[in-house]
């Protein structure tokens, strides 16, 4: 178990780092929101996805669920299922899972199934995804599963955003395994913004006023990344004053600095983190 925490407490930081964003947004369910989740940045990076997989292992080993092959709606689970996928065949006294990918539709030519992949009927499935909000995802999945003929053995998904969807999930009778939630994401957007409220306030408000940005927060705790940074910023906002280009490239920037902060305050490697981060948005290493 202690492996699991360990694991669930990395994915934990390095959700909140590439894929915890605080704004206005509308979900694939229609609803808006005031923050968003793009699971995506961390299941479909190398070491995400080697710790989502290695979670997923160990915890269907520990818990004593027999499974048979891995699988979601695509396109959520498609990283997730080939990540458990690989890793069992190396993972000691796990039994290889092969992976499938259950389509939104049947297709309309071929074989015309919805779930893609070595499948077979009378399997134990584990249905897989990244993000929970309402359940449909998952509920759909697993539909596709039982029509086909298998059953659900075991749900997980990465982050769960605490909307209803577990109770949706449990309600039809699945076991639900979330390796994280929305209120670990929201206590560590709590400790960034009581480090840096000023700048917080700034770069999630609508309209950035760059010049008079308070860097000075972020100089007091991380120096280096601070002057870094500022010297980005206020570059590309003269570049954006001329370059119609430029100016989109700004309108990420908020984000993106935001992100570069996040490593620097919560990612194992802090500061060289930041700095990759900020060299892949200038093409060069930072000073």
């Amino acid at each position: 178990m202690a492996d699991l925490q360990a694991w669930r407490e990395n994915l934990t930081r390095l959700t909140f780092i590439y894929s915890y964003r605080r704004g206005s947004f509308i979900l694939s369910s229609g609803r808006q929101s005031n923050y968003y989740i793009d699971g995506k940045q961390v299941t479909m990076s190398p070491e995400g996805l080697y710790q989502t997989a290695l979670y997923i292992i160990s915890s269907l080993q520990q818990s004593g669920i027999r499974a048979d092959a891995v699988g979601g709606l695509t396109l959520g689970a498609d990283a997730i299922a080939a990540g458990v996928t690989a890793l069992s065949c190396t993972s000691p006294g796990a039994a290889p899972l092969p992976s499938f990918i259950v389509r939104k539709e049947a297709k309309k030519h071929g074989t015309r199934s919805q779930i893609e992949g070595p499948f077979t009927r009378g399997c134990r499935a584990v249905i897989v995804d990244d993000v929970l909000t309402t359940g449909a995802s998952v509920l759909n999945a697993a539909a596709a599963v039982e029509a086909a003929g298998s059953r659900v053995a075991a749900v997980y998904v990465l982050v769960d955003r605490l909307e209803g969807g577990r109770e949706n999930v449990t309600g039809a009778g699945y076991s639900l395994h979330a390796i994280l939630t929305r209120a670990e994401l929201e206590a560590m957007q709590e400790q960034l913004e009581a480090r840096y409220p000023k700048l917080t306030a700034s770069l999630q408000g609508e309209n950035v006023d760059w010049p008079g940005l308070p860097w000075e927060e972020l100089s007091a705790r991380q120096e280096r990344i601070a002057e870094a940074v500022r010297r980005y910023a206020m570059a590309l906002y003269r570049k954006s004053r001329e370059e119609a280009v430029v100016r989109e490239e700004l309108s990420a920037a908020p984000q993106a600095i935001l992100k570069i902060i996040k490593a620097a305050e919560f990612h194992p490697h802090g500061a060289q983190e930041a700095l990759r981060l900020l060299a892949g948005l200038t093409g060069k290493q930072a000073d």
